[in-house]
């Protein structure tokens, strides 16, 4: 009987052994179509599973499913999640200003 794999070895499978990122990082990589194409994250340690597109918070990262998740080495994960998390941040920031316009908004006519 075999024993199957964890999610990291089915991702490497399935989408090769080398990191997937294609400029989510912020870096331009070289290589094959600007892919970073790493083997390993460096000092021994291996590719990680995650989504293709990071997602703003853990939750929704770690409930991707397999179908979307690619290999990458940590720089390029730490990096990439770093942006989206700013990204989202920002759109929050933003949302919340808009909402908050009417609040303020004194109609000059009334207190008249």
């Amino acid at each position: 009987m075999t024993r199957p794999g964890n999610v990291l070895t089915t991702v490497l499978e399935q989408h090769g052994g080398r990191c997937a990122c294609n400029g989510a990082c912020g870096k331009t990589h070289t290589g094959d179509g600007e892919r970073c194409n790493a083997a390993s994250s460096g000092k021994n340690k291996p590719l990680l599973a995650a989504p293709r597109t990071p997602h703003a918070t853990d939750v929704q990262n770690a409930a991707a499913p397999l179908e979307e998740l690619r290999p990458w080495c940590w720089p390029c994960w730490r990096d990439a999640l770093a942006a989206e998390r700013a990204r989202a941040n920002d759109q929050r920031n933003q949302e919340l200003a808009e909402m908050q316009i009417g609040l303020f908004d004194v109609d000059t006519d009334a207190a008249a």
